[in-house]
């Protein structure tokens, strides 16, 4: 099959901003290079989030060394009571989602182990992924039930993110890497979440998971908007079109997508307003 045919295909029946281009007008003008043409089709949908990736970029991104190297999940006490879960990019390969999801799946039963008064979740930097680790990883902190959704071009539902029993399921498929059934100590503790420019895209996602739970608040600088979610297609030369087809809505059926979300608390030291907040919220118990 043609290349730059199979992805202006998949543009125009798919992609979330589909209705904003003349596909007919543009497929008459489009360069004869195919990835120049598939990438001509992604700028005129003005989507951020949509992207392609040739085979050498596949192979960079997603080799070996690539996966050895991607960071895990660290925390430790802060302020002395507080527990600061700092949650990483994943690098959306099966064997290091396992690990990513075990490694902080381990250190959120240690840190609750020490009674910590609060949670910090550190999401600054984090330019996205794979969402299903990161939410499962804080699962003890986010609780059973609907988390968010995505939406598509219509406003229809296109899938709800649902806790159970430690397992994250968009609607009855469950996309753990493997189940964190832990209960924390305290049941409902006052959580903070930090975000900066670099929070975008799966970073977003479980910024909005926590969006509507009693007792948090979010600290820092603005994310980068991009807040929609993507699905990967494989092309016929071995590249690969990353393709923005829907939005992200918050448990309250709240629509995000490519404005930055503001922090309830704008901070230069995200994390000692979150410090801040938390012993005010300890002391007032």
């Amino acid at each position: 099959m043609d290349v730059a045919r199979q992805a202006l295909d998949l543009l125009e029946q798919r992609a979330l901003n589909r209705r904003r281009v003349d596909w007919p007008a543009l497929r008459r003008d489009l360069p004869a290079d195919p990835h120049t043409a598939i990438r001509t089709a992604i700028t005129a949908l003005g989507d951020p989030h949509t992207f392609l990736l040739t085979a050498a970029d596949l192979a960079e991104a997603f080799g070996d060394e690539a996966v050895q190297n991607s960071l895990m999940p660290s925390g430790e006490i802060v302020g002395e009571r507080f527990a600061l879960i700092r949650i990483p990019e994943t690098p959306s390969v099966d064997e290091a989602d396992l690990r990513y999801t075990r490694t902080g799946a381990a250190l959120v039963r240690d840190l609750d182990g020490q009674r910590p008064d609060g949670w910090i979740v550190d999401l600054r930097g984090n330019t996205g992924g794979n969402m299903y680790p990161m939410l499962t990883v804080l699962a003890p902190l986010l609780g059973d039930g609907v988390l968010g959704s995505f939406v598509d071009a219509d406003g229809e539902s296109a899938g709800q993110w649902i806790l159970r029993d430690g397992v994250v399921h968009q609607d009855d498929e469950p996309l753990s890497p493997e189940p964190h059934p832990h209960r924390l100590a305290t049941a409902g503790p006052p959580i903070a979440v930090l975000t900066d420019g670099d929070t975008m895209s799966a970073g977003e996602a479980t910024l909005i998971a926590f969006r509507g739970l009693p007792d948090v608040r979010t600290f820092g600088a603005p994310t980068a908007g991009l807040a929609t979610g993507n699905a990967a297609h494989e092309l016929a030369d071995g590249s690969m079109l990353v393709l923005t087809e829907v939005r992200e809505s918050d448990r309250a059926g709240r629509l995000f997508g490519t404005d930055p979300i503001v922090p309830d608390e704008p901070a230069h030291d995200a994390l000692q307003a979150a410090v801040t907040w938390l012993e005010s919220r300890s002391e007032g118990a």
